[in-house]
């Protein structure tokens, strides 16, 4: 009886689901360790999932269909099983196959099975090789080639453009984070079709390696993009992350002298100090602290290490702060305009603004920008007539300092009330951390 209502439910819910396209389901594939066959499974199934020419049957209702069938442990091997299983859940097609992991080499087979005449469909199987630790885009590749098999198109070009939307539109709860809403802009990092990002759930090792598949592609780095993806579910740690990164960015020979090991950087195993040292140097990192071996990564930090590492550009727009917005949002300040026209100032690397008891107002000294960033931006925009620079948005603070000082001419001096209306300002808005940060010089 139980048999027969798992068959009349996933009937009347295949019949429901064929007006949206093909049906498919994705079984687990075949190999040793068995968590990489999950993860093969529920990559191939979420990148297929983006498409709106087919419908992808839930992995908890196959999981439900193998369990019934006494499938669970041993998989879907053999045609006639995927022709059993498909037909329970509704499905037109069923994904099976196979891996096999050599050294960091693995191959993955996969076939499409017609639930129909339980046999593989003429012309669509695939199969992808290469190194582990570039699953992610191996099975990019292989979801690309299955969806053109079963569909005729590639599977980017047939992504509804509603999906890119919600997934970077400004998740729900991270507030005013400029971190989060720049890489969920980006889509480095994504949310989830309700709009939420979740910024205080651990990452795991398959959910960083999908975030370094997309973040890898921005540009040509220096270093190499390794990470072993061996055992996907595992908690992934700050410290091997921030060597992830640091190591993808930054040329080799940065870490061919191993730094004095003091302090917190002497409690970090030593194959990690040369790669948390240069970390730090850079920007990366704020305080050692931030690489610990014993701190589980959370979504926010990972948001935090990318945008330090790949800064938005001086006159990006971050989600939140729209100029659409911006008139509805009195308070949405867009970055800092000092004045000092008539007072000496000279341009230079290192401008500075304190107030009148030494407090140093900008730039804040743990949140100093990447090195190619000052080469390429500087901290400021020196500039004569404030349009000719948008750095500092269309809502900008206004302060006129009192004086300059320094050898330089570079420091500007500014009042108490001055230096506490910036920063109530950038509590609400983060455009110091941001560098949006303009000097009217003569």
């Amino acid at each position: 009886m139980r048999r027969f209502l798992l068959v009349f439910v996933a009937l009347l819910l295949a019949e429901s689901l064929h007006a949206a396209g093909e049906v498919i389901a994705v079984s687990d594939f075949v190999g040793k360790p068995v968590e990489i066959g999950q993860e093969i499974a529920e990559t191939l199934g979420t990148d297929l999932a983006k498409s709106d020419r087919i419908t992808l049957v839930e992995r908890s209702q196959l999981g439900q269909a193998l369990r019934e069938l006494r499938l669970q442990h041993a998989g879907l091997t053999e045609p006639s099983q995927a022709k059993r299983v498909g037909k329970l859940v509704g499905a037109d097609a069923i994904i099976v196959g196979s891996f096999y992991v050599r050294a960091n080499q693995i191959v993955i087979n996969a076939r499409v099975v017609d639930v129909r005449t339980g046999k593989v469909m003429a012309g669509r199987a695939e199969n992808v090789q290469g190194k582990l630790s570039d699953l992610y885009n191996l099975l990019g590749d292989l979801a690309n080639r299955l969806h053109l098999r079963l569909t005729g198109v590639e599977l980017a070009s047939s992504e509804p453009s509603s999906s890119k939307a919600s997934s970077r539109r400004a998740p729900l709860d991270a507030g005013d984070d400029p971190d989060i809403l720049y890489v969920v802009q980006q889509g480095w990092m994504l949310g989830t079709s309700e709009g939420y990002f979740l910024p205080d759930k651990p990452v795991t090792v398959g959910d960083f390696a999908r975030v370094l598949s997309r973040f890898g592609s921005v540009r040509k780095w220096e270093g190499k993009i390794e990470i072993d993806t061996s055992r996907p579910g595992d908690l992934m740690n700050a410290l091997r992350a921030v060597v992830v990164l640091t190591r993808m960015a930054l040329p080799p020979e940065r870490f061919a002298q191993q730094p004095y090991a003091e302090g917190a950087l002497a409690l970090l195993p030593p194959w990690a100090r040369a790669y948390v040292h240069q970390a730090q140097q850079q920007g990366y990192i704020r305080d050692i602290q931030e690489a610990s071996p014993h701190q589980v990564l959370k979504r926010r930090q990972l948001a935090a290490l990318l945008a330090r590492i790949v800064p938005p550009p001086p006159t990006a727009q971050i989600a939140s702060l729209q100029p659409s917005t911006l008139a509805a949002r009195s308070n949405a300040w867009t970055g800092l305009v000092v004045d000092a026209r008539g007072l000496g100032m000279r341009p230079g690397m290192s401008p500075a603004v304190v107030d009148t008891s030494g407090k140093q107002i900008y730039p804040d000294p743990g949140n100093v920008p990447p090195l190619d960033y000052i080469q390429e931006y500087g901290v400021a925009d020196f500039v004569k007539m404030e349009q000719q620079s948008q750095r500092a948005g269309e809502n900008p603070v206004y302060v006129r300092p009192i004086r300059v000082k320094g050898a330089g001419r570079d420091t500007v001096v500014i009042t108490p009330e001055d230096a506490e209306r910036i920063l109530q300002a950038e509590k609400q808005s983060g455009f110091l951390r941001r560098w949006r940060v303009v000097f009217l010089v003569d």
